[in-house]
C-alpha cells in the first residue's frame, strides 16, 4: 500500500509538472508570436511611410534618379536602336557558329517594340524606387528610435498583438538598447523592473537597418506564474485531494490494523487470565467435593462446616467473575438499565468503606475515610455507584506492595460532588495512563503476574461514571501511588433509569 501510494503521488507529480511545463512552453510561444507581429507591424508602418513620401518626388535629392542610367521612361527603345546605344534581336533567333546573331536577323514589330518599351519603362521604374527606399530607410536608421516610433503606437501596437494571441494578463513592456556600451532602457512602462528569476521575453525590431542596432523590445509578465498555477488547478486541487483522501485512508487502514492486533493481543491476554480465575475456583470446589466424598476422610461437623465454606466463597468468587464478564457484554449491546434515585454520598462511602475496612486490615493497612462534602446529594443508580467505589478501593488494595494506606474522601467543588480514592501502590506509568480506562487493557508488568483479573474492572467504573454524566480523573506516580478522582453533577437530569 505504502509503494502503490507513494508512486501514485510521483505519477500525479510528474503529470502536473509537464502539464504546467506544456503550458509555459504554449505560452512562451504566444508571448514570441505576439512580440513577431509587432515587430512586422513596424515595419509595414516604415514602408507605409516610405510609400507616402515616395509619391512626392520633391522630397528626394535631384540627382538620386540619375544614378540609374537611361532609367528616364521618356527615351524610345527605337531612338536608342538607331544611336547604336541598344540592339534589339528575336530572343530565339538563328546564330552563327560564333554565338553572334547573324546577318538574317529579323527586327521586332512596332508592337513588338512597344511591348519591350512598357517592360523597360516599367523595370526602370522598380529599380528607381528600390534606390529611393535604400536612401530612405538609410535616412531613417540615423533617426531616434522615439521619432520612428512614437510610444503611442508602440503601446497599441503591443496591446492589439497580445489579445489577437490569447494574452489577457498584465504585462511590462520596454525598448532596450546599447547607449556607450551599457543596457538602457529608452521608452516603454516606468516600472519595468523584472526580477533576477522572471523570465523575459525579446524580439529585434527594424532588424532591415544598415548597420543593425541593437535596439530590443523586452517584455514580462508580473503575474505570470500565477496564470500558470490557475491554468493547472484543475490537475492540481484534484490530484490533491486524491492524495491527502489516499495517505488518509492509508494511515486509518494502518490504525485500524494496529488496534485490531492490540485488541487481539488484549483478548488472548484476557482469555489467559479469566482461564487462570475461572480455573482456580473450579479446582478449589472440584477438590472440596472429593473431600466430602472420600469415605476415609473423618467427616466431623466442624470439617464439613469448613468444607461447606470453602465451596460457598469459591462458588462466590466464581459468580462474581462470571457477573464481570457479563456485565461488559451487557454494556457493549447498551442493554444496562439503571436506576435513578437521591443517594447521599457520604452514606455510601462511608457504608462501603465499613464492609471494605476487614479486608484492608487482614493485608495489615489502613483505610482512612474524610468525607467533607457538605452537599452529598446526587441522582443516580446506587448498586452501580457502590460497585465503582469497590472496584477502585479493591484496585487500591491489590496494587500495593507494601502495608496498604488507602484514603476515601468526598467534597463538594463548583457544582460537582467529588469522591476520591487515593493509595500508596505501585504507581502507573504515564505512558499508560490514557488506556488504563479500555476493556481488557492491563498495565504491562513483563512475566510477572502477581495480580490476576480480567482488564474490566476501570473499563466498567469509566463507563458507569459517563452514563451519570460525570468524568473521572487519575494522577498517578510510578512508585508513590495513585489518585482516582469521580466527579457526579449536583443537578443531574433523571434519565428514568435508561443509559445516556
Amino acid at each position: 500500500m505504502a509503494i502503490a501510494a507513494a508512486f501514485l503521488i510521483v505519477v500525479q507529480m510528474m503529470t502536473i509538472k509537464h502539464t504546467a511545463e506544456l503550458q509555459e512552453k504554449n505560452f512562451s510561444t504566444q508571448a514570441y508570436k505576439a512580440l513577431q507581429d509587432v515587430a512586422e507591424y513596424i515595419d509595414i508602418l516604415e514602408i507605409n511611410q516610405f510609400y507616402a513620401i515616395d509619391a512626392d518626388r520633391t522630397n528626394y535629392p535631384p540627382n538620386s534618379i540619375d544614378q540609374f542610367p537611361n532609367s528616364d521612361p521618356s527615351f524610345n527603345l527605337g531612338a536608342l536602336e538607331k544611336t547604336n546605344e541598344i540592339s534589339i534581336y528575336q530572343k530565339f533567333s538563328a546564330s552563327g557558329s560564333n554565338g553572334q546573331p547573324n546577318s538574317q536577323s529579323k527586327y521586332f514589330s512596332q508592337v513588338e517594340i512597344q511591348s519591350f518599351q512598357h517592360g523597360y519603362n516599367r523595370k526602370s521604374a522598380q529599380d528607381a524606387q528600390k534606390l529611393r527606399y535604400q536612401i530612405f530607410m538609410k535616412e531613417r536608421a540615423d533617426l531616434p528610435l522615439s521619432l520612428r516610433l512614437p510610444p503611442e503606437i508602440l503601446a497599441q501596437a503591443i496591446d492589439t498583438a497580445l489579445k489577437r494571441n490569447d494574452i489577457l494578463i498584465d504585462y511590462k513592456y520596454t525598448i532596450a538598447t546599447q547607449i556607450n556600451g551599457k543596457n538602457a532602457y529608452i521608452m516603454g512602462s516606468r516600472d519595468y523592473q523584472p526580477g533576477l528569476k522572471t523570465k523575459q521575453y525579446k524580439r529585434l525590431l527594424l532588424a532591415d537597418d544598415e548597420p543593425i542596432k541593437p535596439n530590443y523590445l523586452c517584455i514580462y509578465f508580473p503575474g505570470q506564474d500565477n496564470n500558470f498555477f490557475k491554468s493547472t488547478s484543475f490537475l492540481v486541487f484534484p490530484s490533491l485531494l486524491l492524495t491527502l483522501m489516499i495517505i488518509g485512508i492509508f494511515i486509518v487502514t494502518l490504525q485500524i490494523i494496529w488496534r485490531q492486533k492490540k485488541i487481539s493481543q488484549i483478548k488472548n491476554d484476557f482469555i489467559n487470565n479469566m482461564t487462570h480465575e475461572l480455573k482456580t475456583p473450579i479446582s478449589t470446589i472440584s477438590l472440596a467435593s472429593q473431600m466430602l466424598r472420600d469415605s476415609s476422610v473423618s467427616l466431623s461437623k466442624s470439617t464439613v462446616d469448613h468444607i461447606s465454606g470453602v465451596i460457598f466463597e469459591e462458588s462466590k468468587r466464581l459468580s462474581n467473575q462470571v457477573e464481570k464478564v457479563l456485565q461488559m457484554a451487557v454494556f457493549n449491546e447498551g442493554r444496562l438499565k439503571l436506576k435513578f434515585a437521591e443517594i447521599d454520598l457520604n452514606k455510601l462511602a462511608e457504608s462501603v468503606a465499613s464492609n471494605f475496612d476487614i479486608r484492608v486490615s487482614t493485608e495489615n493497612g489502613e483505610l482512612r475515610t474524610e468525607l467533607l462534602a457538605e452537599n452529598p446529594f446526587i441522582k443516580g443508580d446506587e448498586v452501580h455507584i457502590t460497585n465503582v467505589i469497590f472496584n477502585l478501593l479493591d484496585n487500591a488494595v491489590k496494587y500495593s506492595t507494601e502495608n496498604p494506606l488507602i484514603e476515601l474522601s468526598t467534597e463538594n467543588k463548583n457544582g460537582w460532588a467529588i469522591i476520591q480514592v487515593k493509595d500508596n501502590g505501585i504507581g502507573i506509568p504515564k505512558e499508560h495512563q490514557a488506556q488504563i480506562f479500555e476493556r481488557f487493557f492491563r498495565v504491562p508488568t513483563g512475566n510477572v503476574h502477581n495480580v490476576k483479573g480480567f482488564g474490566l474492572g476501570l473499563s466498567y467504573v469509566k463507563r458507569i461514571v459517563d452514563v451519570h454524566n460525570g468524568k473521572i480523573k487519575v494522577d498517578s506516580t510510578l512508585g508513590k501511588g495513585t489518585r482516582f478522582r469521580i466527579y457526579f453533577p449536583l443537578k443531574n437530569s433523571d434519565n428514568d433509569g435508561k443509559e445516556t
